[in-house]
């Protein structure tokens, strides 16, 4: 019995992943990872609904089921996204730079004139010295020292990556840097976007809308 019920269709138990690979046949595998997590999510709202009346063993493995699906999906359209697209598709074309000899002050007004959270700072020449963040300004700000200037609690050291970079490479380097946001330079190594982790999920957001590709 125990065979049989992992044998169900409902993603990601062994059944739904069979059935993905079946959809994966003719379709692309994050769009076929997501039909699969919906069915295994109509699965889950079955063995809820059984669980409340008979068995309620049945409303742990719903839940397992709709989180696991849920996840498995936003994974698989994480990892199409990454490998089809550049960082420039969904960079930060729009922002605001400081200088390192900027006031905390100067940095406060450009965070609430602007939906903006890090702030790269340039040199002189107009390279990347390093790059401000939300908490990390928030946090000198406690220390209550007028002295204090942007070169002097910004993160050094930030990594940076190029427009072509793919964004599989991108996530990458944002998890080890551990950066809420990656300046992205140009051929001539000029600072032309930001990647954020709220614009990828917005790139996310509109290619899930788009109406799949066919695979012929």
């Amino acid at each position: 019995m125990l065979v049989l019920f992992n044998l169900l269709p409902a993603f990601p138990m062994d059944g739904g992943r069979v059935l993905r690979a079946l959809l994966a046949t003719r379709l692309s595998y994050a769009r076929a990872t997501q039909v699969a997590a919906n069915v295994g999510q109509g699965f889950a709202f079955i063995f809820g609904f059984i669980g409340l009346l008979w068995n309620p063993f049945l409303l742990f493995i719903a839940l397992f089921v709709y989180i696991g699906a849920s996840q498995e999906a936003a994974l698989a359209q994480m990892k199409d996204v990454s490998r089809r697209f550049p960082v420039s598709s969904a960079m930060v074309r729009e922002f605001r730079t400081l200088t390192e000899d900027a006031s905390l002050q100067e940095a406060v007004d450009a965070l609430l004139a602007t939906s903006q959270h890090d702030f790269p700072i340039v040199d002189d020449t107009g390279g990347i010295a390093g790059l401000l963040t939300r908490q990390d300004l928030i946090a000198a700000l406690r220390k209550n020292d007028p002295a204090l200037r942007v070169g002097d609690v910004m993160r050094r050291d930030i990594p940076t990556v190029t427009t072509g970079t793919r964004f599989e490479d991108a996530f990458r380097i944002m998890q080890e840097c551990n950066c809420p946001a990656v300046p992205v330079l140009d051929r001539m190594k000029r600072l032309v976007g930001l990647l954020t982790p709220e614009n990828v999920t917005e790139l996310m957001m509109v290619q899930s809308a788009m109406p799949p590709r066919r695979v012929l």
